[in-house]
């Protein structure tokens, strides 16, 4: 037996209607629902965003600080080193002035016992020669005193 086919007709039509309606509200419905789960998820993900910015931010901020103290705590360190160089040099420097010192005071005492020394010798070989020139003139004396008498 052969079906007739189905005549369609007004209430049909406007079942179909009303059905592709409700699915259209449907698919709405459900698309909005999941264009607001995006834009929380999207929300959410730009807060985890800001909060780990803000954290990273807090991060820096406290790494430059301790740098700054690092470099303070350097730049006093290079100081003091610096101070105590001087220091150091100035100590050298007056020890080394104090020994100049030292050493001209010998030098002065050594040239002065040198003259004094050269002085006696110088001394000693002028009395010698005198005694020398007074013994040639008294041997010469004696050689023509002694000479004429024989």
């Amino acid at each position: 037996m052969a079906h007739a086919p189905k005549q369609s007709g007004p209430a049909d039509e406007l079942s179909a209607l009303h059905a592709e309606n409700r699915h259209l509200k449907e698919s709405v419905a459900a698309l909005r629902q999941t264009l607001e789960a995006l834009a929380l998820d999207r929300d959410a993900a730009a807060q985890q965003a800001v909060a780990a910015s803000r954290g990273e931010i807090e991060n820096l901020k406290a790494a430059v600080v301790a740098l700054r103290e690092a470099l303070e705590a350097l730049r006093l360190d290079k100081e003091r080193q610096l101070q105590e160089a001087v220091a150091q040099g100035a100590s050298e420097n007056r020890e080394l002035k104090n020994a100049i010192q030292a050493l001209r005071e010998r030098l002065d005492q050594a040239l002065l016992d040198e003259r004094e020394r050269s002085g006696r010798e110088r001394r000693a070989y002028e009395d010698e020669l005198a005694q020398l020139r007074r013994t040639v003139v008294v041997l010469r004396e004696a050689l023509e005193t002694g000479g004429r008498s024989t």
